[in-house]
């Protein structure tokens, strides 16, 4: 049995969880080797094991990406390993709902960093190994929150529309190189971190009522991961500079005629 990968070798940051799990599960499905990345040893084990039996395999590193000198150990420890490195998918990241005029400064570096520095490094890191080995894929995981506001998220929402202006320049750059760089924005999705703050109640009217999506429920973390396998394959060949939306319809409806009242005056 062969996968769409099949002898691919890939990073994914923030393979620990919810979104980058299952894009290391459905790479390594797809017959690709993974590092899974991430800060926290025990997710990242919990991802491993349920990557067995895979056509691929998924190894554990751990990595804190605000830390340079780790991004650029990591990188060279791989690239050394594994003779080149296909695949780098930018998707740990991290969020504050602190309003705009409360935000603490420190906390707003924070996540510029995580979110949008720690990307530029690794992508520039990983992309020197991808220029001398013939080319690559580099992928982020980016958010419909770069496109338009979703409360109070400053910092976060920031962070990721300046990823989508961060991908577009990597693709003009590196397509000489034989590298291509695409975002995946996803909507809002089912992770394990959704289901647990929401409660049943609640998570049952966003999996099955959800009238602010056309598609009525949420994303799936696997119809995610289903978007970077495409986007890290030959299928997407000529593909590169992209957002791909992942959102079951959310951003098609500007919502504006559903929130008239019946009657103005």
């Amino acid at each position: 049995m062969t996968g769409r990968l099949e002898g691919k070798y890939a990073i994914v940051t923030g393979g620990g969880r919810g979104i980058g799990r299952a894009i290391a599960l459905a790479f390594a499905d797809q017959g690709a080797h993974v590092a899974v990345l991430g800060r926290t040893r025990v997710d990242l084990d919990a991802t491993v094991s349920l990557a067995e039996g895979r056509i691929g395999s998924v190894t554990p590193h751990v990595c804190d990406i605000r830390d340079e000198a780790q991004i650029a150990s990591a990188t060279a420890e791989l690239a050394a390993r594994w003779g080149r490195i296909d695949i780098l998918v930018n998707n740990a990241g991290i969020d504050d709902d602190t309003p705009f005029l409360e935000i603490d400064r420190d906390r707003w570096r924070d996540i510029l960093d995580t979110n949008l520095t720690a990307v530029f490094v690794f992508s520039q890191e990983v992309a020197r190994v991808m220029r001398d080995n013939g080319g690559g894929v580099i992928l982020h995981t980016a958010s419909i929150d770069g496109s338009g506001g979703d409360g109070p998220y400053a910092a976060y929402n920031s962070s990721k529309a300046a990823l989508l202006g961060l991908n577009r320049t990597m693709a003009l750059e590196l397509a000489k190189y034989g590298i291509r760089s695409n975002c995946v924005s996803p909507g809002v999705t089912a992770t394990d971190m959704t289901v647990t703050s929401a409660g049943p109640a609640m998570m049952d009217y966003l999996e099955n009522s959800f009238d602010r999506v056309p598609m009525r429920r949420l994303v799936r973390t696997e119809e995610v991961a289903a978007a970077f396998v495409f986007l890290a394959s030959s299928e997407a060949s000529a593909i590169t500079g992209i957002d791909l939306t992942v959102d079951a319809g959310l951003t098609s409806n500007w919502y504006i005629l559903e929130t008239l009242p019946d009657k103005p005056g």
